[in-house]
């Protein structure tokens, strides 16, 4: 089952009439994809807002319907990309994918991290390092996962997970090298023999700020 949204259809553009359409408590949009030509739309904050921070995250389905004075006409779509403000939880700009349900599409899709707290290298002291956040993949509009999930829970010290390592529906297929590092847990940092600690760091600059002082006393009192 898809979600619903309505869109309008717009013919101003441009930075400024984008603004205006925001001032409005609108987004701007554009819908392509599927042998149409590009078009420019507006849908209401509010109900894009419901779309995006629903339970079925960003990929998913919707049932977009396009008013364009009298006309009305409905398109299944995904949603490709947002522009979100860069400081503020605030989306800019939303490209609609419009999609058939027997044809594959090309998406990008988030990497979430499980088993943080059973992971055998954070327990020993380790450091996660994450290297890769998304990745895109092919597969049919009504299969795309919302996330995929990295288990480092058996990840120990030194060791990095790949994305031959995550676990798949045979129906998904990543675009991506499958040796490309995902993550890796680093080792704890160790002193370096010879490398002076803090306390010793202090105690020098301590002792090179009293040794400066006092030769400035001495010079003074030669003069």
């Amino acid at each position: 089952m898809e979600l619903k949204l309505k869109a309008r259809q717009r013919s101003e553009t441009g930075k400024g009439a984008a603004r205006q359409i925001r001032n409005e408590g609108e987004v701007p949009a554009v819908m392509y994809g599927h042998g149409i030509d590009p078009r420019s739309l507006a849908v209401k904050k509010e109900e894009l807002g419901e779309v995006i921070h629903g339970r079925a995250g960003t990929n998913v389905l919707i049932d977009l319907q396009v008013v364009d004075g009298k006309d009305k006409t409905d398109h299944l779509v995904m949603i490709k990309e947002l522009q979100r403000h860069p400081f503020k939880e605030k989306v800019l700009h939303v490209d609609f994918l419009k999609v058939a349900r027997d044809e594959k599409v090309t998406m990008r899709v988030p990497i979430s991290i499980n088993g943080e707290e059973d992971s055998v290298g954070l327990r020993a002291g380790g450091t996660l390092q994450h290297n890769l956040w998304e990745v895109e993949l092919e597969c049919l509009p009504t299969e795309v996962p919302d996330h995929l999930f990295a288990d480092i829970s058996q990840v120990k010290v030194g060791d990095h997970l790949v994305i031959g390592d995550l676990e798949l529906p045979a129906s998904v297929h990543i675009l991506a090298d499958p040796d490309d590092v995902i993550l890796t847990i680093l080792a704890p940092r160790l002193a370096v023999e010879g490398e002076p600690t803090e306390e010793e760091a202090a105690q020098a600059k301590e002792e090179a700020a009293a040794a400066e002082a006092a030769a400035a006393a001495e010079s003074g009192e030669e003069e």
